[in-house]
């Protein structure tokens, strides 16, 4: 209803203008509302990309890694490989060292042998000595020796005895 009072147009009048604010006031807020949404979309989008990027490189981590995983499982067989080896040189080292006491032994034994057989070898020289002096005396005796089995030979007494 329009009146032609002033006074009615302008309360009608002040209520348009209370709506009018009313929803520029709303469609300040849904304007604000939709940059906000807008902004945080193109942060989250971004950040989107920034993961992807991380889960890439991550990706690549990862091949790395089952590559690791194949070193390690070699590395695990040949250091089980290195233990078998080292027991054995274990074992070896032990027959060595007692090869080895044994060997000390033997050495013992063969100083002791070589000693003895050194004074044995200064024995047969003296001996050696004392034979040759005792060669001429024989060589001497061998006549008188030949005279008297040539006379036992032609005594009556030794002859039935042969």
């Amino acid at each position: 209803m329009v009146v032609a009072h002033g006074g009615h147009v302008s309360h009608e009048h002040g209520k348009v203008w209370v709506w009018y604010t009313a929803a520029g006031l709303l469609l300040a807020g849904v304007i604000f509302v939709v940059a906000d949404l807008l902004i945080s979309l193109h942060v989250m989008t971004t950040e989107l990309g920034s993961v992807s990027q991380h889960i890439s490189a991550l990706d690549e981590m990862n091949r790395k890694l089952d590559g690791i995983a194949a070193m390690q499982q070699r590395l695990d067989a040949v250091d089980a490989h290195l233990n078998g080896m080292q027991r054995t040189l274990a074992l070896t080292n032990a027959k060595l060292d007692t090869t080895n006491g044994h060997l000390l032994t033997a050495i013992g034994q063969l100083s002791s042998t070589q000693s003895k057989l050194g004074d044995m070898d200064g024995q047969l020289k003296g001996m050696s000595g004392e034979m040759r002096g005792v060669g001429g005396p024989l060589t001497a005796m061998r006549g008188d020796i030949h005279e008297m089995v040539h006379k036992i030979d032609g005594s009556f007494l030794f002859r039935g005895v042969k």
